[in-house]
């Protein structure tokens, strides 16, 4: 193992998740080629005092080092990540934000900052997902994609810095696709790093169907998608019980992006919610 020129900052968003799936998490994470010394893990537990209060037991038997954690209300996971990114040390080069509901290989951590040294840290970097990656194109020879899945992504601490985070208006969904398209408009890209594997776990999404297509509404006006907004729109509506709330009021306040940056990121409306190309056209 090379010693590691960077330090690196974790930050993971716990929410009533199993022990036994943040032991495997984090086991994986003190498992890494990565010189451990220089990884610095932070947890935001949003759920139960339960939970946190697991964490801080198991850190404790575990004897491990470099782990800060702490609790907050549940405020989102873009937020809740921002929040996190608040408390990172001013030497970190980069913020990996990383999903609890999986685990990484031991070689992703070192595979993800060889990736960014390479493009001189100029875009964010993505894991590759097993056993399902999203269906979304990427170039296999250069590794540039549309969008980084917030899920195991790399961030540069000068980016995150330079475009002020995740947009707190998304509570759960399309934030880290929102995200990257802001990256882009700043000037920077996208990439997936094949070599780089998350084990996530799949999961039926059909009970947060509501928060999806919210979701997908904001994304649509922020990028001045009239026609997908409204798809989006008519979808969250056909799941809503309380017809009175109107999604256009809330949006009132959400100020859309200049034509300038649309442009620049060059959103995809056309591929629904994968936002990309499929990976096999």
């Amino acid at each position: 193992m090379l010693p590691a020129k960077y330090t690196i900052s974790i930050g993971i968003i716990t929410y009533n998740n199993p022990i036994e799936e943040i032991e495997r998490n984090l086991e994986a994470i003190y498992s890494q080629q990565y010189s451990q010394n220089k990884i610095h893990i932070i947890i935001r537990n949003q759920g139960n005092y339960r939970t946190l209060e697991e964490i801080l037991l198991l850190i404790q038997q575990k004897q491990w080092t470099n782990i800060d954690v702490y609790h907050g209300e549940n405020i989102g996971f873009g937020a809740g990540h921002n929040d996190i990114f608040s408390r990172v040390s001013s030497d970190s080069k980069a913020y990996i934000c990383l999903n609890p509901d999986g685990f990484l290989h031991p070689a992703a951590l070192t595979e993800l900052v060889n990736m960014a040294e390479y493009n001189n840290w100029h875009g964010i970097f993505e894991a590759i997902h097993e056993p399902i990656m999203h269906p979304k194109s990427f170039n296999h020879n250069t590794g540039e994609t549309d969008w980084c899945s917030g899920a195991c992504m790399l961030i540069p601490v000068d980016i995150y810095q330079k475009i002020n985070g995740f947009d707190k208006d998304f509570f759960l969904y399309c934030e880290d696709v929102d995200f990257s398209w802001r990256v882009k408009a700043a000037g920077y890209k996208c990439f997936t790093c094949t070599k780089a594997l998350f084990f996530h776990y799949a999961m039926d999404r059909k009970d947060r169907e509501l928060e999806i297509w919210k979701s997908a509404t904001l994304i649509a006006h922020k990028w001045r998608s009239v026609k997908f907004k409204n798809f989006a729109l008519n979808q969250w509506k056909k799941r809503l019980d309380l017809l009175d709330i109107d999604l256009n009021e809330q949006l009132i306040n959400v100020q859309q992006h200049t034509v300038d940056e649309v442009m620049k990121a060059n959103p995809d409306f056309k591929n629904g919610l994968n936002f990309s190309k499929p990976m096999w056209r």
